[in-house]
């Protein structure tokens, strides 16, 4: 009996003593589910943000990427392979805690190349340099300078695709919104570059077609 007790004793004493080390191990069973569960956030908050707006129709990518043309603009004449387009753009963010809307005093812009808006809001930037983006239309995709204001669209395909599937449907003075899924942008790890953008945001631009150039 004594030697039971000392063993215990002896455990007792020594477990108190030892530091629980915890290891992150990669789980991808885990990630996928994370991702799941993001995605039917950001398509919530992308439907509540249409239906805030009042924005029936609109369609998407095969990237899930979501697109409306709210005004198919002046004419019939529509951007066609190799065309200079020169448009206009607005960028936006949101998440899973703050939502916000186009009517609303607190928007959260990251991003425009217009210095109306950007003065209307205080977001002016007088080392930045305000004019319309111009660039050859490709129908999927689009020729954006990688250093620029702006370069960062370069590197947003899925962006990139859903401009040159709306911008197809209108022409000029034509109006069209793209709403990005976190996963289709920056995901969990959100930028901390320029544009800074929080992690699992959802991105809004607003486009407008300005001028066709054939």
């Amino acid at each position: 009996m004594k030697k039971v007790l000392y063993l215990i004793s002896f455990l007792l004493i020594f477990s108190c003593d030892v530091d629980e080390i915890y290891i992150d191990v990669y789980d991808p069973e885990q990630e996928r589910i994370d991702s799941l569960n993001q995605r039917s956030t950001d398509k919530n908050l992308i439907f509540s943000y249409l239906d805030a707006n009042s924005i029936v129709s609109y369609d998407s990518t095969n990237m899930g990427v979501f697109y409306s043309v709210i005004d198919t603009g002046d004419s019939l004449v529509y951007p066609e392979v190799n065309d200079i387009v020169s448009i206009n753009i607005a960028g936006y963010y949101t998440n899973d805690s703050i939502f916000f809307t186009n009517d609303s005093i607190d928007l959260v812009i990251f991003d425009t190349n217009q210095q109306s808006l950007a003065e209307s809001i205080g977001y002016f930037d007088p080392t930045k340099y305000y004019s319309p983006l111009v660039y050859t239309y490709n129908g999927l995709g689009s020729f954006f300078p990688v250093v620029s204001d702006h370069g960062y669209l370069a590197q947003l395909s899925d962006f990139k695709t859903a401009l040159g599937m709306s911008l197809s449907k209108v022409s000029e003075n034509g109006r069209v919104k793209i709403l990005i899924p976190s996963g289709n942008a920056y995901g969990d790890s959100g930028n901390t570059n320029t544009p800074i953008i929080p992690e699992n945001a959802v991105l809004i631009f607003d486009v407008h077609l300005i001028k066709i150039r054939k």
